[in-house]
């Protein structure tokens, strides 16, 4: 599990910003801070929080993403990393209110997915996002390659999952992945400002707005078929067991630029 209070919560009024600490990794994620995640995320709703930022600790970081050293061996629940980090995926969309990002550094991975999955994002001028799955030999899971269909549309999600190439704030904004960037100065004030703005509106009709828009979202796309999980299913665990996910491992562990052979 994770140590205590690697999500740390502060209340500003009817603000609640809840805070990825884990600086030593650049906040990455392991299975017990996703679960806190998942459980401040059902907090939040319970307590009637009015709008919810996201953010990473120091200024470095907003998220780099699953702790690589984390991967090895199954989850308390037996999970692979993409089950857990899907639980709270879920829970932070869940949300009843708008929930803010506020990608204060670098945001890779499940940190990135963690941006896309909220209603809205504020990067500071620094900041570095990208989607490294393919050099690690992993396929990433559907539900969160369609989050980022959504956001940046078919071409843009292509380039980020082939290359795994990290954008800076500015190509980030061009292309839809985050909503405004500010500098490093003015970026924290910025996210506040935008969630005391919405925090200062009508509840229930902030609240209905963003589930209708959820709604509209969802009806636009169609389920896969069972057919469709099946294979999806055999891809990611022929990927999760192949040698190559092995060699991504090594090569991170040992800086080096990995060799996989595609087996």
């Amino acid at each position: 599990m994770a140590a205590p209070g690697r999500i740390r919560v502060e209340d500003r009024g009817f603000v609640r910003v809840l805070t990825v600490d884990n600086p030593g990794k650049r906040n990455a994620f392991d299975y017990g801070s996703l679960a806190e995640l998942a459980a401040a995320c059902e907090r939040a709703a319970a307590d009637r929080v009015r709008c919810l930022v996201l953010r990473g600790a120091g200024d470095q970081a907003f998220s780099s993403g699953f702790d690589i050293d984390a991967m090895q061996g199954e989850g308390p629940r037996g999970d692979r990393p993409d089950l857990a980090t899907e639980r709270a995926m879920e829970a932070v969309e869940a949300v009843p209110c708008p929930t803010v990002a506020f990608v204060n550094g670098a945001a890779f991975g499940a940190g990135c997915e963690l941006a896309a999955t909220c209603d809205l994002r504020i990067a500071s001028q620094g900041a570095k996002m990208g989607m490294p799955p393919a050099k690690l030999g992993v396929v990433y899971a559907a539900a969160g390659v369609r989050r980022f269909l959504a956001l940046v549309g078919p071409a843009h999600t292509r380039e980020m999952f082939f290359t795994g190439r990290p954008l800076d704030s500015a190509k980030a904004l061009a292309i839809g992945l985050v909503d405004r960037v500010a500098s490093s100065a003015d970026a924290e004030a910025a996210a506040l400002a935008l969630a005391d703005e919405i925090a200062a509106n009508a509840p229930l009709a902030v609240q209905g707005m963003k589930r209708i828009l959820r709604l509209l979202e969802a009806a636009q796309e169609r389920g896969l078929t069972e057919a469709e999980r099946t294979e999806v299913a055999f891809l990611r665990s022929r990927a999760f067991e192949s040698a190559d996910l092995r060699e991504g491992r090594a090569a991170w562990a040992e800086r080096r630029p990995p060799r996989f052979r595609g087996e």
